[in-house]
C-alpha cells in the first residue's frame, strides 16, 4: 500500500516511468478541483515521472489576472481559477485540466467544471496547452480511459503505463481520505468544552485563504472548533440532503445540504456560516432550501455570507463578529 508521494516517486523509477531527457512540466492550478483532489493528479504524473509545478496561493494578482481573462458573469471562484492558470503558462508545457461532469452515481458538477478545459481555452485565446482527464462517473467511465489515452499520446508514454499510474494514484488519493476521516471525523473529534461553528461553502472557497479572507484560521484564533463537510462522512450527509434523498442533484449540493441538516440537529453546534460567491447558481438554491428548513425546524443561529472580488475584510469581518457575538 502506498502512503505518500515519495512511495508514488519510488514506484515511478522502479517501473522505470522516468528517464534523463528533458521531460515537459506540468502545471496544475491551485483552484476548484485542486482542494480535494490534488493528491490524486499531482501523484498521477509524478508517478509517470513528469516534474509537478502548482500556482501559488490565491493572491490579487492573481485574482486580477483572472478578473481580466474571464468574463463578467463568471462566478468568483472560476476567475481565479483562469487567473492561476495564466500564471501558469510561462512556467509549465501543459496546464492540467479535468473535466468533471459527475464524480459518484446521480451526483453532478457545476456546469462550469463540465466545459472548464474549453473556457480556459477560449478566454486564455489558445495561448496554452491543456491536459484533461474526463471523469463522468454516473454514465461513462470509459471516457476516462479514452482521455487517459490521450495524455499518453500526448506525453509520449505508453498507454499501459498512464492507466497504472492513474490507478495507483486513484489508490494513494482513497487511502488518504480513508485516514483523515479517521481522525477528523466529527464525533470523535467534538469538544464539548469549547465553542463550535460550521463553516459550509464551496471547498475551494472556504480552504482558499484569500477568498474566504481567513475565516477558518480567525474563528479558531477565538478558539472556536471549527467543522466543514469533510469532518462528516458520504452517507450522513447524503441521508441528510433533504429534499433531495435518493435523487439526481449537484454533488456540492448534497455536500452542504447533508452537512448543514447534520449539524443543525446537534444541539451543541452554536452556530453554521454559509460562505458563498457570488453568481453561484447551485448555492442560489442550497442556500434557500438551507434558510427555509432552518426557519420551520432548528433553532441554530445561521449566517450567510455572500463575496465577490468586490468584497471588503472589514465588513466581512465586521458580520463574523456581529454572528459571534449573537451565539454567545
Amino acid at each position: 500500500m502506498l502512503t505518500s508521494l515519495a512511495d508514488a516517486g519510488k514506484l515511478a523509477y522502479d517501473k522505470g516511468y522516468c528517464n534523463s531527457q528533458a521531460l515537459p512540466v506540468i502545471g496544475i492550478p491551485k483552484g476548484l478541483f485542486y482542494y480535494e483532489h490534488r493528491v490524486l493528479w499531482e501523484s498521477f504524473f509524478k508517478i509517470l515521472g513528469f516534474p509537478v509545478v502548482v500556482s501559488e496561493d490565491t493572491n490579487k494578482e492573481i485574482l486580477d489576472y483572472g478578473i481580466i481573462h474571464c468574463s463578467n458573469e463568471t462566478c468568483l471562484p472560476v476567475k481565479v481559477f483562469h487567473g492561476h492558470v495564466y500564471s501558469l503558462k510561462d512556467k509549465a508545457d501543459y496546464i492540467f485540466i479535468p473535466r468533471y461532469t459527475s464524480l459518484d452515481k446521480n451526483e453532478y458538477t457545476c456546469p462550469k467544471f463540465c466545459g472548464l478545459p474549453d473556457m480556459a481555452l477560449l478566454n486564455l485565446k489558445n495561448r496554452i496547452k491543456v491536459l484533461e482527464v474526463k471523469l463522468h462517473i454516473d454514465k461513462d467511465t470509459g471516457l476516462t480511459f479514452e482521455s487517459l489515452k490521450e495524455i499518453a499520446k500526448t506525453l509520449g508514454v505508453s498507454y499501459h503505463d498512464t492507466v497504472e499510474a492513474f490507478r495507483t494514484a486513484l489508490e494513494l488519493f482513497h487511502e488518504k481520505k480513508r485516514e483523515f476521516s479517521r481522525v477528523n471525523c466529527y464525533n470523535q473529534v467534538r469538544d464539548l468544552n469549547k465553542r463550535a461553528v460550521s463553516v459550509l461553502g464551496h471547498p475551494y472557497v472556504i480552504y482558499d485563504s484569500y477568498l474566504s479572507m481567513k475565516l477558518i484560521k480567525k474563528l479558531k484564533e477565538k478558539d472556536i472548533d471549527v467543522y466543514t463537510p469533510v469532518n462528516l462522512d458520504h452517507e450522513t450527509k447524503r441521508h441528510n440532503a433533504y429534499p433531495y434523498q435518493g435523487r439526481a442533484f449537484w454533488e456540492v449540493g448534497f455536500e452542504n445540504l447533508g452537512s448543514a441538516f447534520t449539524y443543525a440537529q446537534d444541539k451543541n453546534m452554536n452556530g453554521i456560516i454559509y460562505l458563498s460567491p457570488f453568481a453561484c447558481g447551485v448555492d442560489a438554491f442550497i442556500i434557500e432550501y438551507i434558510e427555509r428548513r432552518f426557519k420551520d425546524c432548528y433553532k441554530v443561529p445561521f449566517l450567510k455570507l455572500i463575496i465577490d472580488e468586490h468584497t471588503g475584510e472589514a465588513g466581512f469581518d465586521t458580520r463574523v463578529e456581529a454572528f459571534l457575538d449573537m451565539i454567545g
